[in-house]
């Protein structure tokens, strides 16, 4: 099946100068401006995850469903060929590890991640052990770079919006990662990194300013969704609706299962599959 691919990443501040100028992000309209995100538009469509009844859906859906998208990580070497980025992953386990960080403590920080858009949006996600199958793949890069990018694969189409096929999420392997803020710029926290990934694999760009998470710039001032990126987030999958007895946004139940301002993102577009 033919795919185009995004890729965005925690990286070099020229390039993303020059590559934020791309057709890509041309579409960025005055409500995104005004509410602080940038929804990710390719060849002149929107992407997102789709889920029943949302004009996406497979033929004969008859029931609104939020999106349910599964995550796993890579546990043996698996290449994509034609991804732009993230074509090589390999196991998280050596790069947790080489910080001193248990491997279980990295994945508790990516489910951490998925959960602070999963609070703020109708999208649901849900780790699988087979990351042959699932939606998004979490790895270390084959072939260190950067700090870390995303690949976002969708299905042609016509209309304003088309179906995310795959995302792929890599970090380097040979730079130092830590769980919390220090101070230190040059060292990422896995959580933030990890939810501004998760962010461009479902489907939201960079935005204008320095603030929200899904900046281009790795700042070390919150650890959670700012009211831009809950704005992104809810535009492309609806808010996430508050309980009744309390009012309060609570994520579904599941079953079962700073300084000197620190280099930005890089945003490119691949090449059909």
């Amino acid at each position: 099946m033919t795919a185009r691919r995004f890729a965005g990443s925690l990286s070099a501040l020229l390039v993303a100068a020059i590559m934020l100028q791309a057709p890509a992000t041309a579409g960025e309209s005055e409500a995104e401006r005004y509410l602080g995100f940038r929804l990710l538009e390719l060849d002149g469509a929107g992407v997102k995850w789709a889920g029943r009844h949302d004009g996406l859906s497979p033929a004969g859906a008859t029931a609104a469903e939020a999106p349910r998208v599964t995550y796993a990580f890579a546990t043996a070497p698996m290449t994509f060929p034609g991804a732009r980025n993230c074509a090589g992953l390999v196991p998280v386990e050596p790069l947790a590890a080489r910080s001193g960080i248990a491997p279980e403590a990295l994945k508790t920080e990516a489910r951490a991640a998925f959960d602070m858009w999963e609070s703020a949006a109708r999208i649901e996600f849900v780790e699988t052990a087979n990351a042959d199958r699932a939606d998004i793949v979490i790895g270390a890069q084959a072939e260190p770079t950067g700090h870390a990018f995303t690949n976002v694969a969708y299905e042609p189409g016509g209309g304003a919006e088309r179906r995310i096929e795959r995302s792929l999420i890599c970090l380097n392997p040979m730079k130092r990662w830590k769980i919390g803020f220090d101070g230190n710029l040059a060292v990422y926290d896995l959580r933030y990194t990890l939810a501004h990934e998760i962010g461009h694999a479902i489907g939201l760009d960079h935005p204008d300013g320095n603030s929200a998470l899904m900046s281009f710039r790795y700042r070390e001032g919150s650890r959670h969704l700012t009211p831009g990126d809950m704005a992104g987030a809810a535009a492309l999958y609806g808010p996430r609706m508050p309980s009744i007895e309390t009012g309060t946004v609570t994520a579904p139940t599941r079953n079962g299962d700073a300084g000197e301002p620190a280099p930005p993102s890089e945003l490119a577009i691949g090449q059909p599959r």
